[in-house]
């Protein structure tokens, strides 16, 4: 999977590039995957516990690289049910700048009884003080719903089956390729969720980041609605036998591929149900594309894997479990969250805790 300004939006440049080059022929390619190469892969932060004084500079927050550096002093995190929103004024007839969903955090500028001024992404602004957390209360739901990542920082690197430089590779990772931590060895090594795997790398080829989601400016919100219904539209326009929503399948596929594929058909519906529990939720998006994109939960999404699992397309197993999810089915209640076993406790199906 898991997903504070200033920040420092992550992107898959690389891949986006990459798979541009070699899919460009795919009868998809011109159309939603367009929209996926060019996506802003996710409102996520990276947090730095040396930039906390220059929170307005650039626009760039707090950068830290472990949740136990995070700053109880700066950290303000989103305490609601619903989306949460962020106004221009401290007041409820002020203008709507941005959306605080459930697990996004940010920097508290002034704090008030009321009102509390935050950055947060890109949205600087003015929110009901009831509805966040602050101080120790902010930390300990930041370490909750946070996600520590490596992030390949050589041009190639091996993922290896042990911490043992003479241990089998299990694959290979790219300058930026984004990997969840599992867990980091004292001998220089880090644990990483490598496609459907448990891999190691060496902790000198990347970079570590404790990451927690942030705000959506209403600018932006808008923008990527528009840019997925005018995919929408080319695509139907090129195929009238496609489905409306035959894209949102396809996607959803795609991720469930990318997240699961190596898993039991049970744990291909839990990685979809997580999707489409946040889609019923009051406190994150509304549809299947602006929950995979909007907060930076997914790591394929932000690795660039999930385009290209979209170009390529996904097994027939991974279609019928996002058909089943899409149907309204669950196979983890209404859980919203889900990581690599190991990393949190939690209902565990496969390699994977859903909690």
């Amino acid at each position: 999977m898991l997903q504070k300004k200033g920040f420092i939006v992550l992107t898959g440049i690389f891949f986006a590039l990459v798979f541009g080059m070699f899919f460009s022929e795919s009868a998809y390619a011109d159309t939603v995957s367009d929209v996926l190469r060019g996506e802003s892969v996710g409102a996520s932060m990276v947090l730095n516990s040396t930039a906390y004084n220059e929170a307005s500079l650039d626009k760039l927050g707090i950068t830290i690289e472990s949740e136990d550096e995070l700053d109880a002093n700066t950290l303000v995190m989103a305490n609601v049910l619903s989306v949460l929103n962020v106004r221009s004024d401290a007041s409820l007839d002020s203008k709507v700048v941005g959306k605080l969903y459930k697990d996004c955090g940010g920097v508290v500028l002034e704090h008030g009884e009321e009102w509390s001024l935050i950055e947060s992404g890109d949205v600087i602004g003015w929110c009901k003080s009831d509805y966040l957390l602050f101080d120790e209360e902010a930390v300990e739901f930041a370490k909750e719903v946070g996600i520590t990542n490596a992030i390949v920082n050589m041009n190639c690197i091996t993922v290896r089956t042990e911490a043992d430089d003479e241990s089998d590779a299990l694959g290979y990772a790219t300058q930026n390729t984004i990997m969840e931590v599992i867990s980091e060895t004292e001998d220089g090594w880090v644990n990483v969720a490598y496609e459907d795997q448990d891999g190691f790398v060496r902790s000198d080829y990347v970079r570590i980041e404790f990451r927690i989601d942030h705000a959506e400016s209403i600018e932006a919100i808008a923008a990527r609605r528009k840019a997925e219904q005018e995919a929408k539209n080319k695509l139907k326009r090129q195929n009238e036998a496609i489905a409306a929503d035959s894209d949102t399948l396809r996607l959803l596929a795609s991720l469930i591929y990318c997240e699961a594929r190596g898993e039991s058909y049970e744990g291909m519906l839990a990685v979809g149900s997580v999707v489409m529990n946040r889609v019923r939720s009051q406190a994150y998006p509304n549809s299947v594309y602006d929950v995979i994109f909007a907060s930076g939960q997914f790591s394929p999404a932000m690795s660039g894997s999930l385009q290209k699992a979209y170009v390529t397309g996904a097994n027939s197993i991974c279609y019928q479990a996002a058909q089943e999810v899409l149907d309204g089915y669950s196979n983890v209640g209404e859980m919203t969250h889900f990581r690599r076993k190991g990393s949190k406790e939690g209902f565990v199906i496969g390699n994977h805790v859903f909690y």
